[in-house]
């Protein structure tokens, strides 16, 4: 089926014409708007819906020529089909001079229809209409509970918004312990599982409901636990193109429990950052979990960021990176008041912080081409941390 919206007809002509669509089994109807939209607002409408036609009544010829212009400057090659109550032959040219070749007088009869989306398929085949999806995605993935990678990807996603001309959405994915709604001290009805099992009827009113504003941040809360309750491959993948049309930065806070929709969205993630603190135990699970990625062919996309460092700190960035056979993305010091402060208030740490800068930087280096390091030679791994006492050492005694 085509997928169309209809703009500036009648409520009674854009109910006739949706019936005959309807009846012709060829077209499903995603929104009808009354009215001639604002370019911003148009641009909106076709990225939330992705409409294959555009449905636009020309009754009201300029702004119908408006629209049209409009239009193909937001998606370039969007079929759009004319109607319209009576639409007299001068009419007709000036629709033809601006491009526009269908035109579908009423009645609407079943034929004209059938043969109308028979047109519009062939033209489509040979001329997909394309939508542009951002491909800024960024996955925050635990090397255990408790090593801040919630606090990482809340004041990450803060930092990025911030800057002119960025649209981001938060999604926490932390189905079983999800702390982002809290960090932020944000109320809502909806959650993700909502939004999950809408996400073959999302539009903007249904989006509006679902996500909550932090300042320039959208977010998408995790909600209430619901053990048992899980989601399906098809809904992340619904949800994440929807996101992607939507957003110019998409950030998805992940459990760390490796669930099956993790990996989908590790999968479409363009940047997956693995977060770990330079203690033992977090970071042989940070090899396990490497190890993992490597195997699924994940390793490319992986960051990793020690947290909650100093230079003081008993292990060193390069006895990590020998320990993980990665490169260390970034360090995050330990600013634990900092954090404490941000908390109570429920709100991101302050931009004049030792970590607030930081988190600025760590924003501008993943929105710049080229800043990545360059990932070294492997390295004969070293069991673990020559500065650990021997009795930790897992080298044989």
């Amino acid at each position: 089926m085509l997928r169309a919206i209809l703009i500036g007809a009648p409520a009674e002509l854009a109910s006739e014409l949706g019936r005959a669509m309807d009846a012709s089994g060829q077209f499903a109807l995603l929104r009808s708007v009354e009215r001639y939209p604002a370019r911003p607002e148009l641009g909106r409408l076709l990225r939330t819906y992705a409409p294959q036609v555009l449905l636009l009544c020309a009754d009201r010829l300029a702004e119908a020529l408006e629209v049209a212009a409009a239009a193909e400057e937001a998606i370039p090659g969007l079929p759009v089909v004319a109607f319209g109550s009576h639409v007299e032959p001068r009419a007709l040219l000036e629709l033809m001079k601006a491009g526009i070749r269908e035109y579908l007088p009423p009645p609407f009869e079943p034929q004209a229809v059938a043969e109308l989306a028979h047109r519009l398929k062939d033209k489509l085949a040979r001329n997909p209409v394309s939508y542009e999806l951002t491909d800024l995605v960024f996955a925050f993935l635990p090397a255990k509970a408790g090593v801040g990678a919630s606090t990482i990807a809340v004041n990450l996603s803060v930092a990025l918004a911030r800057r002119p001309d960025k649209k981001v959405l938060l999604a926490d994915f932390d189905l079983s312990s999800g702390l982002i709604a809290f960090m932020l001290k944000i109320s809502s009805t909806y959650a993700l599982l909502d939004a999950a099992e809408m996400s073959a009827e999302l539009d903007d009113v249904v989006w509006e409901k679902l996500i909550q504003q932090k300042g320039n941040l959208h977010v998408l809360p995790a909600g209430r636990p619901e053990p048992g309750v899980r989601i399906r491959p098809e809904q992340v993948q619904r949800l994440l193109a929807f996101s992607r049309r939507l957003y110019h930065v998409v950030c998805v806070d992940l459990s760390g429990n490796l669930e099956k929709y993790s990996f989908e969205l590790m999968h479409e993630a363009k940047r997956i950052f693995l977060v770990t603190t330079p203690e033992v135990p977090p970071l042989h699970l940070a090899r396990e979990r490497l190890r993992l990625l490597r195997e699924l062919e994940l390793a490319d996309r992986v960051s990793v960021l020690v947290n909650r460092y100093h230079r003081a700190s008993a292990i060193s960035v390069q006895q990590v990176e020998d320990v993980l056979e990665a490169p260390v993305f970034a360090t995050l010091p330990n600013s634990y008041r900092t954090v404490h402060q941000a908390l109570i208030e429920g709100r991101p740490v302050e931009e004049s912080s030792e970590l607030g800068k930081q988190i600025v930087e760590l924003a501008e280096r993943i929105l710049e081409p080229n800043t990545l390091k360059a990932r070294p030679e492997p390295k004969r791994f070293i069991e673990y941390f020559s500065v650990l006492h021997p009795k930790f050492s897992l080298r044989e005694q």
